[in-house]
Order: C-alpha cells, then sequence, then structure tokens
C-alpha cells in the first residue's frame, strides 16, 4: 500500500464526513464508498459503521446489512454491528432475527441500553410482557434517565389495569421530562381510572398547554366533563378547540354531536354526525344503536340520510 492510497482513503473519509456534517449524505455514501473500497477501508469499523448507517437511511437495507455482516468478519466482539442488524430487522418487522441479534448486542454488552429498550419494544408488541417489563427496566436501571422506559412501562401497566403502578412510572418519566405532554397526558389517564377526576383534569390541562394540538386529550378531558359533571357546554368548547387542530379527527365531531343532542341542539348533531361518518364511514353501525342520538334520528334530514 503506497503513502498515496492511504492519503486517498484519508482524505475520502474525511470528505465523506464533511458532507455528511452539512446534511448531504448521498454525497457522503459517495466518499464513504471510495474509502471504504481501500484496503485500510475495509477493515475500518467506524468507516464500515457510518456507511452502513448511511445505506440504511438511503433506505438501502440489503447493502447496510452486507456491511454490518462484513464488521462482523472483522471483529465478532464488537456490538454494534450485531445491533446495526438488529434495528434494521426490527424496521421491517422481521422480529425474530431483531430478537436475536439485540441479544447477541447485549450478551457482548450487558449495559447496552437501546439494545434493552428496543428489544422490549419487540416483546411489547407480541404480547409478553413480562419479557418487556424486564428490558425496559434493565434500560432505566442502565440510564435512569430513559423518557419512554418510563412511558412505556406505565402503558403496559395502565392496560393490565395495574394503575397504580402505571401513575408511578409516568410520574417517573414527568420528572425526566416536565415539559413533554406524553407524561402529563397519560398521568391524566391514571388518574381518572384511579377515580382522582381533579388531578386527571388538571394534567390533562397542564398536558394541552405543552401540546394544544393533540386530539387525545380533548377527547379525554371532554368526556369527564361530560360523564362526571354533565357539563356539556364546556364538553363542546373542548371538542370545538380540538377540531380546530384536528380536523379529520372524526372522533371529536361524533362526541360533540352527543353533547349536542343532550342539549336538545339536534340540527347541531346532526351536522357533526355527518361530518364524522363521511371520515370514518365505520361509526355508521355504532351510531345506529347509539342512544343518546335517539331524537336525532327522528329528524326528517336524518331519515333521508341514512336510512
Amino acid at each position: 500500500m503506497t503513502e498515496q492510497t492511504y492519503q486517498y482513503y484519508l482524505n475520502q473519509k474525511a470528505v465523506g464526513a464533511h458532507y455528511l456534517e452539512i446534511g448531504n449524505p448521498m454525497k457522503a455514501l459517495e466518499h464513504f464508498i471510495n474509502a471504504y473500497q481501500t484496503t485500510y477501508g475495509c477493515e475500518d469499523l467506524d468507516l464500515m459503521l457510518e456507511l452502513a448507517f448511511l445505506y440504511d437511511e438511503v433506505e438501502n437495507p440489503e447493502q447496510a446489512i452486507a456491511i454490518f455482516s462484513q464488521m462482523i468478519e472483522v471483529d465478532p466482539t464488537f456490538p454494534t454491528s450485531y445491533y446495526g442488524l438488529a434495528t434494521i430487522y426490527d424496521d421491517h418487522e422481521d422480529y425474530e432475527r431483531a430478537i436475536y441479534y439485540y441479544q447477541k448486542t447485549i450478551e457482548l454488552d450487558p449495559e447496552y441500553e437501546t439494545a434493552h429498550f428496543f428489544l422490549a419494544n419487540i416483546y411489547d408488541e407480541l404480547g409478553d410482557n413480562q419479557k418487556a417489563i424486564a428490558h425496559y427496566e434493565k434500560t432505566i436501571e442502565i440510564d435512569p434517565s430513559y423518557y419512554y422506559a418510563y412511558i412505556n412501562l406505565g402503558c403496559i401497566y395502565e392496560a393490565e389495569d395495574k394503575n397504580l403502578k402505571a401513575y408511578h412510572y409516568f410520574y417517573r418519566a414527568h420528572q425526566v421530562n416536565p415539559a413533554d405532554y406524553t407524561a402529563l397526558f397519560n398521568l391524566g389517564v391514571a388518574c381518572r381510572k384511579l377515580g382522582q377526576v381533579k388531578e386527571a383534569i388538571r394534567y390533562y390541562r397542564k398536558s394541552l398547554g405543552a401540546n394544544p394540538q393533540y386530539a387525545f386529550t380533548y377527547l379525554n378531558l371532554a368526556l369527564i366533563y361530560k360523564e362526571v359533571f354533565e357539563d356539556y357546554e364546556e364538553s363542546i368548547k373542548l371538542y370545538t378547540e380540538g377540531i380546530k387542530y384536528n380536523p379529520q379527527m372524526s372522533v371529536l365531531y361524533y362526541n360533540r354531536a352527543c353533547c349536542y343532542a343532550l342539549l336538545n341542539e339536534f340540527e347541531k348533531s346532526l351536522d357533526d354526525i355527518q361530518i364524522a361518518t363521511q371520515i370514518s364511514p365505520s361509526l355508521l353501525d355504532y351510531m345506529k344503536s347509539d342512544d343518546e342520538l335517539v331524537q336525532v334520528k327522528k329528524l326528517p334530514r336524518y331519515q333521508a340520510m341514512y336510512q
């Protein structure tokens, strides 16, 4: 290997890094490939790692898999090679292979927190809650500030109706990131299920302050005013605000229609029903058996449209 060839390898690697830094992945890829095709490049794990992730970024997973596989041949003890393969198979929902490579990553580096986290995600997706919980807990043990590990643990326990545990993890997530709406929203969910209505309202309103565009916060908060306080006017205000940010969210129109019906504003109710069922025709069957809309269904306009 001549000095000129070695210098060429270094130059191509540096130019590729420059293009990557300024946000031009295709030019970066071109120069990293040039560097990789030298004798030095095909054994440079850092270069190969950049190249593999770039191939994945530009939607060429086959080449990414080939590079990660070669990295394993160069150094079978480098955990990120296995992690990279795992993420590609994970993205393509090949969960069996993804699990295998996440596990290989963890065997080589038991403290690889993102491998634990994404392995937990797969088990969560597959409904294996025990394994999901174990790997989310390990993620937190390694990195106590891993926000979404707390969120996902809380969601598992909330789905199991273990609402005190759910609250615990959502609150810990909130402590990690007090400004994020996700933990605040989920704290509202947990408090509502625990019967702590005032606390649920407080968290939902704080969540809206953090993110006024999230449709389900309006939905859940409005339902409290409707079901607990029978304050249909406040519910309508919330649904209307939610619709402003989410004009294609059919359930907001549908639930507002129910509140209008309860206030005997049947024509307004029917207007919302029409919009809701145009957006989501699947609501038609539910609507036909909804007792709150009995009077609306007597309107000639309703009968002309739906009967």
